[in-house]
């Protein structure tokens, strides 16, 4: 009789921990994205929480400047574990040059590395989009060419919208307005988003992801020169 003690505190323990794999696994990483433009103030910001909100990154740009040739952003970074929270600065202009850079970086890890775009349209369904707000308002100062713009911006969103249907589930139905402004010159927008992948699920992209990147020439040190080389 007194053998049956190690194994049943050895099986509770094991049914415990199980069980603790299976609540963290399926708890939900949340993305909660904010934008904002009105006049020459912008805006925006992204937070993700996981782990019940143990783990959190927080992304401000709470300032963009258009410098001719440039855009220049001032961004705020805040890494959250545990408790421990430690905030990070950056200052970057962002020119012609640095986008084609980028665009020409993602084109070739599109080349080396084996179906990236499956991966990450396989990804994109498991995530839950649950709020969608867009709300814009345009004016010209012309009530043609206002009228004009405004069925454009409805045209861009409504486009937007389709094609995000088509990656990711709609949870709730998309929230967007487009006002015109008869009396000025102006434009203003304002655009927030939540959504959830399972955080069983976004593990599970990310070890796909490194086997694809281990499976290609060069493996994850190809990836970490192509992103982060000058």
């Amino acid at each position: 009789m007194m053998l049956g003690y190690p194994y049943g505190w050895i099986t509770a323990a094991s049914l415990f921990f199980l069980l603790i794999l299976v609540v963290v696994l399926s708890s939900q990483v949340v993305i909660k994205g904010h934008m904002r433009r009105i006049g020459n103030n912008d805006d925006a910001e992204v937070n993700i929480k996981a782990l019940f909100g143990i783990i959190r990154y927080t992304m401000k740009v709470p300032v963009v400047q258009f410098t001719g040739r440039s855009v220049q952003l001032k961004e705020e970074v805040s890494n959250s574990s545990a408790g421990i929270n430690t905030w990070k600065q950056f200052n970057e202009d962002i020119d012609a040059d640095k986008v084609a850079s980028a665009i020409d970086k993602l084109k070739y890890l599109l080349e080396i590395t084996r179906n990236l775009t499956g991966w990450v349209r396989k990804t994109l369904t498991k995530v839950r989009l649950l709020e969608w707000n867009w709300s814009t308002s345009v004016g010209t100062g012309d009530a043609m060419w206002t009228a004009m713009s405004t069925g454009l911006v409805w045209s861009v969103k409504t486009s937007i919208i389709g094609v995000l249907s088509q990656m990711v589930k709609l949870q709730a139905e998309p929230q967007m307005n487009v006002q015109p402004n008869y009396q000025r010159s102006a434009f203003t927008t304002e655009w927030s988003c939540i959504a959830q992948i399972r955080f069983g699920y976004a593990i599970l992209a990310g070890l796909q992801l490194l086997v694809r990147m281990r499976n290609m020439k060069g493996g994850v040190k190809a990836w970490q020169n192509i992103l982060f080389k000058a």
